[in-house]
């Protein structure tokens, strides 16, 4: 008897910008909320449904690849003095699980179906890599540290490789 391994897949994106917005009270209010996911572990999402603005932690927002649309609401709540954007590109590599065992292999590190009950997002620390876990259509998106992304990827890859 053959034994099939998990089937999933994991794919590394390019580097490109990403920002952190850092607010300054919580929670956020006035113009500052208008158009920003405030509730925690809510997302702002693009037509094809991938998150844009990630509210990942308590005043944190995580703002991959910044859109035309995204980077006005970081710009007017930078004007309006509700926080702080900071340019974090280079510090986060982004990842896409997918599969029928996208779970499953999750679950070696996390129950994500747990965490994630009533959010779309959440900070995490997976395969002992800090991270920011995302739903997206077909999977998960993973913002990994980029000083873990080596171990991360190591980390799945002997999962495909144990069955």
């Amino acid at each position: 008897m053959v034994q099939e391994g998990p089937r999933f897949e994991l794919v590394e994106h390019a580097a490109l910008r990403v920002l952190e917005f850092a607010g300054f009270a919580f929670p956020p209010g006035g113009a500052f909320a208008v158009g920003w996911p405030t509730a925690p572990g809510d997302t702002r999402r693009d037509a094809a449904g991938r998150p844009t603005l990630l509210h990942f932690a308590a005043a944190r927002w995580l703002v991959p690849s910044p859109a035309a649309d995204v980077t006005a609401l970081v710009v007017a709540a930078e004007e309006s003095a509700a926080g702080t954007a900071i340019d974090a590109t280079g510090k986060w590599r982004e990842y896409t699980l997918s599969g029928p065992d996208a779970v499953r292999v999750l679950g070696c590190s996390i129950d994500s179906v747990a965490v994630l009950a009533g959010r779309e997002c959440a900070a995490v620390v997976l395969f002992d890599s800090p991270c920011v876990l995302a739903r997206t259509p077909g999977g998960y998106a993973i913002w990994v540290r980029s000083s873990f992304a080596v171990d991360f990827a190591a980390a799945i890859d002997r999962l495909r490789t144990a069955g």
